[in-house]
């Protein structure tokens, strides 16, 4: 009987505490998201590939340029904070890798509710008739085209990501990765496993404030460009971005990407059409993918702790953390203002000289400061690469060659480390090799420039 008693008292306490609580200014946590507030800050994952795991899936021209000109914009024009944008390219970019960045160690995290999160990915795709079940994929580095189940990024997953573990209320997801097109050489620049339906759209079930961007309809292909170095979707959506400024609205940007895909498939690829597609469940004022964060925050370094160097920390040098401003800090310490230059895409002409590598007042001396400061970081790349750097001034090509062959064992996704190989090479006459490593250097850096030439 008392434990009767002792039930009931709880049950009316708890009854006398819901109904003071329902009729007073308490206020509680848990509220319905305004989606006309500002954004409060902007996150973003960048995925591009162009070169595969397994050989028998097709490279694509562009797909890792395209990824990073979309980061450019997003950073440069779209006021996105650069260590708020993680871009995964190429190797970087499997199917683990994706995932946890989406929905574990950095969206999911970090994106609060007002916030706006944007993914991109341009890569090849499956279509739905490729699995028992009707399911869609996109192509990871490491996926296996006969395993797509177990390997390939299951489009539903990534929509139950945005929906599910990612805090923030607007999102959107823009795919240039085409479900569509064939191997053979008629459609050798479509972007598509196997010709048969692209992704529908319309059948995303989206939450309220998302909205998808797909590169061509249900039943067509995506194209690159036979005019630039480009997808055909991704750089007339950048141009449509910016058709007016940085208020452009996304509704006005489509239209005009529309109308710009539309006449250049149809002059360049007589009888192909390519249509955009849009599915949108925005709610609340348009969107503005360059409007500025009302609150912008800062990475907490509990989670810039956990993170590994991203594709632009790489390519910059960072070796872990966010890729932004940490790779930057060690891009500009490690590299002269003429080098930094020419590390991003220009038309300018890179001549390779060692002056590129290093201009030390007194590099035998600087060469035995070199050799000190690697003995007490035996472990740390970096100081291999100083003293590789410095023999190329002192010309001493072998003992630099073989610093660097050891570096890339450690390292061997640094384009730098490729192209100082490559001028060693040279000027020991290994021409053949030369270019192989001036090729690999590209490969890894997209934003290298093209017109590269070895010098004295």
């Amino acid at each position: 009987m008392g434990k009767n008693w002792k039930q009931l008292g709880i049950t009316l306490f708890l009854s006398f505490c819901f109904s003071f609580a329902a009729g007073s200014n308490i206020s509680v946590c848990a509220q319905e998201p305004d989606l006309n507030k500002p954004i409060r800050d902007k996150w973003a994952l960048i995925v591009g590939i162009s070169k595969f795991k397994n050989s028998s899936i097709p490279s694509l021209k562009y797909a890792s340029k395209d990824a990073l000109d979309f980061y450019n914009y997003l950073i440069k024009e779209a006021n996105f904070k650069p260590d708020h944008v993680r871009v995964l390219l190429d190797d970087q970019a499997t199917r683990q890798r994706i995932m946890s960045e989406l929905g574990n160690k950095f969206l999911a995290p970090l994106a609060k509710q007002d916030d706006l999160v944007v993914l991109y990915f341009s890569t090849h795709g499956s279509p739905a008739q490729l699995d028992v079940k009707g399911k869609n994929f996109l192509v990871a580095y490491d996926s296996e085209p006969d395993e797509l189940w177990a390997s390939g990024i299951e489009m539903q997953h990534v929509l139950d990501d945005i929906n599910d573990r990612i805090t923030a209320e607007r999102a959107l997801l823009v795919l240039d990765a085409c479900h569509s097109g064939n191997i053979n050489p008629n459609t050798k620049d479509g972007k598509g496993l196997y010709r048969a339906a692209n992704i529908d759209t319309t059948a995303m079930p989206l939450g309220k404030g998302k909205m998808v961007l797909c590169s061509s309809s249900p039943d067509q292909a995506s194209w690159e460009s036979k005019r630039y170095q480009n997808g055909v979707f991704t750089k007339n959506l950048l141009d449509g971005l910016r058709c007016k400024g940085s208020n452009t609205p996304m509704s006005d940007a489509f239209d005009v990407m529309c109308s710009s895909i539309s006449n250049e498939i149809q002059e360049d690829r007589p009888g192909v059409l390519q249509t955009p597609a849009m599915n949108s469940k925005w709610q609340g004022n348009g969107l503005i993918l360059a409007a500025r964060p009302a609150a912008p925050q800062m990475v907490p370094q509990t989670v810039a702790d956990l993170l590994p160097p991203d594709s632009i920390a790489i390519m910059r040098g960072g070796r872990r953390g966010v890729g932004g401003q940490n790779a930057n800090t060690a891009f500009t310490t490690r590299m002269s203002n003429s080098e930094q230059k020419t590390n991003l895409a220009s038309p300018d002409k890179l001549v390779l000289s060692w002056k590129y590598f290093s201009n030390v007042e007194n590099p035998d001396k600087a060469y035995e400061a070199a050799c000190e400061a690697g003995d007490a970081h035996f472990n740390n790349v970096e100081f291999l690469f100083n003293k590789a750097k410095i023999n190329i001034q002192r010309q001493k090509w072998s003992a630099a060659e073989q610093q660097l062959k050891n570096a890339l064992v450690d390292d061997p996704n640094r384009w730098d480390f490729y192209l100082a190989r490559a001028y060693c090479y040279y000027k020991m006459k290994r021409n053949g090799l030369a270019m192989s490593d001036l090729e690999t250097a590209k490969f890894k850096n997209p934003t290298l420039t093209r017109n590269i030439e070895f010098g004295e």
